[in-house]
């Protein structure tokens, strides 16, 4: 005769079996999710042209272009120039609305300047808006690593990357490749699953020499052979990662562009002279009105642009919607735009060969490239797209949520990830 098993036995026999068949699940799940984690690395060589691998053939990233999931003209927000694209390549913002709208500027609300070079204010977080994809990562558990991106020194919507370095133009680049690889090397408890790297060469060349220069082609072989070395080196680590290549701007050759002189452009009426600060950047200057009569001074100085061919004039108000550069304080009152020409001030530093900043759908120089490949991609071609559209996509593989206030959206860079 079988012994009978007493209720209150019965009763904990069912509770520890129905305990440890969902500490499985559960344990089943974290695997299946940690299983699934996704690694990305995005390269930003500043500078880079759309069409530069066809112009300068660098070996290892023609190789990488091969199979890749690629945009032809990923094009750059406006204006075209390195900190405000950087910020947007990573917030999914235009500038007005990340806050960073040029190189440098007046923020009227902090009553402070921002420049690139000034780094309390690079490092002031009051001046970043939006949820950069590091901080966006740190939100939802995952972990960033950064090297010399703008922006990456500032506490922004709360964080700043889990590790990053203070900008030094001089550190040398093997040394930034080699600290990725550690990064990526570590722990998995302490490994980043984001990690930007930035190179500057190629841009560097391009402004002092020009786009299709001997010393710009050597640039692009010298970050080519660096980017070599960074494939072979992550891909023989036991981890899958998915690498993007991209760019904040391409490059025009502008040598001999007009020059226009904001400070001889207001001598013209004496007393203009002292009623307007300008932020001048070759293809762009933001204006501010100083003067009791702003709104006269600068109908007046509308009137002084108007009368020089391949000069426009906007109130902040009337910028061309295309644009998207309106709508913040930091833009001035007014904004002096041109295509063909290079405005810059009697007392500023000579001008170069190559620059940007220009619109990019008027001037294709300042389009650039996406290559990407991963276990999250596929090999396929997108003929143009905005690079507000990157934050979404890398935040989909990485399997944040994406925020609702970004003007990316994933539906334009989607077609280049694989499918589940």
């Amino acid at each position: 005769m079988q012994a009978s098993v007493p209720f209150k036995n019965r009763l904990f026999i069912v509770v520890l079996l129905t305990w440890c068949v969902l500490l499985s699940a559960n344990v089943n799940a974290d695997s299946q999710k940690a299983a699934k984690q996704q690694n990305v690395l995005l390269i930003s060589i500043d500078g880079y042209r759309y069409d530069y691998n066809q112009l300068h053939n660098p070996q290892a990233l023609n190789q990488f272009a091969k199979d890749a999931a690629t945009v032809e003209l990923f094009t750059p927000a406006f204006p075209t120039v390195t900190f405000p694209n950087h910020l947007t390549l990573v917030t999914g913002l235009y500038p007005a609305n990340h806050g960073i709208v040029s190189n440098r500027f007046y923020n009227p609300v902090l009553k402070r300047d921002y420049a690139m070079n000034i780094h309390e204010a690079v490092t002031d977080g009051q001046f970043y808006q939006g949820v950069p994809l590091w901080s966006l990562a740190r939100q939802q558990g995952l972990k960033s690593a950064t090297y010399f991106w703008p922006g990456s020194e500032a506490k922004i919507a709360g964080f700043r990357p889990n590790y990053w370095l203070k900008y030094d133009g001089r550190t040398p680049n093997e040394q930034r490749i080699q600290q990725v690889v550690e990064w990526f090397s570590l722990p998995e408890s302490e490994r980043p699953q984001f990690v930007t790297l930035y190179f500057s060469d190629v841009d560097s060349a391009g402004h002092h020499h020009g786009p299709e220069s001997t010393q710009t082609y050597n640039a692009v072989q010298y970050i080519d052979k660096l980017i070599a070395s960074l494939l072979k080196q992550i891909n023989d680590l036991p981890i899958d990662i998915n690498v993007i290549i991209t760019s904040d701007h391409g490059m025009a050759k502008v040598d001999e562009f007009d020059r226009i002189y904001t400070d001889k452009l207001v001598g013209k009426v004496a007393d203009l002279k002292d009623k307007f600060i300008f932020n001048n950047d070759a293809a762009f200057s933001l204006v501010t009105a100083i003067g009791e009569n702003k709104k006269q001074d600068l109908a007046r100085l509308k009137a002084l642009v108007e009368e020089v061919e391949g000069l426009a004039f906007y109130l902040q108000a009337e910028m061309p919607e295309r644009l998207h550069f309106s709508g913040n304080p930091s833009i001035g009152d007014a904004v002096i735009i041109s295509n063909n020409h290079y405005i810059t001030s009697t007392d500023a530093k000579p001008g170069v060969i190559g620059k940007h900043g220009y619109d990019p759908q008027t001037i294709h120089d300042m389009n650039t490239v996406l290559y990407a490949k991963g276990p999250a991609f596929n090999q396929a071609t997108i003929a143009q797209a905005d690079n507000i559209h990157l934050y979404p996509l890398i935040a989909n593989i990485l399997g944040l949520t994406i925020p609702d206030d970004i003007d990316g959206e994933l539906r334009f860079l989607s077609p280049l990830l694989r499918k589940p």
